[in-house]
């Protein structure tokens, strides 16, 4: 495709206030961020390459010269940060973009489809949107930074290791890591999915001794002890078809993944039981295709909550922390573990018990970065962060004093 977009639509507020909530946005926050005005400008949806893509511009008056690259989660859509992301940079005066990595949905069940694509329909993602804002301001942007949640938490860091001259810096929340030598979630979900049964009785024979040795499994594959009263939730919303999409994608040789999916599962997961162990030297040769590397020459802000019950803080945000830190890239990066913050904030609304949200800290980290990219003001030291207040001091966040979500 070109390179540049003509046919944008003129709107008088680009934030959720104007375009509206989409399905896809509604469950990663806890809490919809205040909008404080109706942001003017010009929007567009459509094909980049091979994803559904946004992009949102704000008029001149409104633009601070900056854009922003919103990295989706998992296998949401285009308009999935909507809430998270879009409306506090919007209101920032950022021109924004954000695409849905080109496998929205159920599309990797289809083992000719691959996580590979993901990095190069951002690359065009950035360059387009990168050209659409000099044809529409008549200057390119300033500073271009990237930023996303879970899976594009990933995407933050690969496109910052891969493609660093394309970007100034990024946030990254919860980000999954991908590497063959490390723990992932084709090795953490089968644990999950195999043990949690045991740990809850399910069958209502299991021994104090089965119970506790199914507990050290879990604990030992990343759950934080303390996230347990949540561990049925994440069962039941993530654990089993996370384990058999990103199976099925991973590792399409093992006959069960090739099943469709199959809502007896989440009563008997016993035909997903992975053997994960056998089965690392297939899961290494796909996973390295798609492995992140922890080499860093932009600055990257990792937040991630420790009671993650999806993508364990231990493997995931502190693993990648170590591989930044064994590559000499250590001075790029800070880890920012959030003291009771589990994956999904929208999970809060319903069940919140003593969690509390990653939101205001993720926007925090935004601001960070930003001073740090562009006044040379060094962020916050990494380590965990127990209150707000304790890490954004007395910042103005669009998420501190929310409206509530309906």
């Amino acid at each position: 495709m070109d390179n540049t977009i003509s046919e944008f639509q003129q709107v008088t507020d680009l934030t959720t206030n104007g375009v509206g909530v989409d399905a896809d946005a509604h469950p990663l926050v806890a809490h919809r961020p205040r909008i404080h005005r109706a942001i003017p400008g010009r929007l567009w949806t459509g094909t980049i390459g091979g994803a559904r893509a946004v992009l949102r511009l704000p008029d001149k008056s409104f633009w601070n010269g900056k854009l922003m690259i919103g990295a989706t989660p998992a296998v949401r859509n285009e308009f999935s940060l909507d809430l998270l992301l879009s409306d506090i940079v919007l209101q920032k005066g950022y021109a924004y973009a954000a695409c849905d990595k080109g496998t929205p949905q159920l599309v990797l069940r289809n083992p000719t489809r691959q996580m590979t694509e993901w990095p190069e329909n951002y690359r065009k993602l950035t360059e387009v949107a990168g050209n659409c804002v000099e044809q529409v301001y008549g200057t390119s942007a300033e500073k271009v930074y990237i930023s996303g949640v879970s899976n594009g938490g990933y995407i933050t860091r690969v496109m910052l290791e891969r493609f660093p001259e394309l970007y100034d810096g990024g946030v990254e929340w919860e980000g999954v890591l991908w590497h063959p030598e490390s723990r992932h979630l084709l090795t953490c979900l089968p644990v999950y999915v195999e043990q949690f049964p045991v740990y809850a009785n399910w069958r209502g024979d299991r021994t104090d001794r089965e119970r506790n040795q199914a507990l050290e499994h879990l604990v030992e594959a990343g759950l934080h002890p303390d996230s347990h009263p949540y561990w049925a939730q994440y069962f039941m919303m993530y654990w089993i078809v996370s384990l058999w999409l990103y199976g099925r994608n991973l590792d399409p040789d093992w006959t069960p993944f090739t099943a469709e999916w199959d809502n007896a599962w989440l009563q008997d997961p016993t035909p997903l039981l992975y053997p994960w162990r056998e089965r690392q030297g297939v899961l290494k040769a796909r996973i390295e295709a798609i492995a992140n590397t922890g080499r860093l020459t932009k600055p990257l802000l990792s937040v991630a909550g420790n009671w993650d019950c999806l993508v364990p803080f231990r493997h995931n945000a502190q693993a990648y922390a170590s591989l930044v830190a064994e590559h000499g890239a250590g001075a790029f990066h800070r880890l920012y573990e959030i003291h009771r913050g589990n994956h999904v904030d929208g999970m809060l609304r319903t069940n919140r018990g003593d969690q509390q949200p990653v939101h205001p800290y993720y926007e925090a980290a935004l601001n960070y970065l930003e001073h740090w990219v562009e006044h040379g003001v060094q962020p916050p030291d990494s380590g965990k962060y127990e209150t707000v207040g304790a890490f954004a001091a007395n910042m103005d966040l669009y998420t501190r004093a929310p409206e509530r979500l309906g």
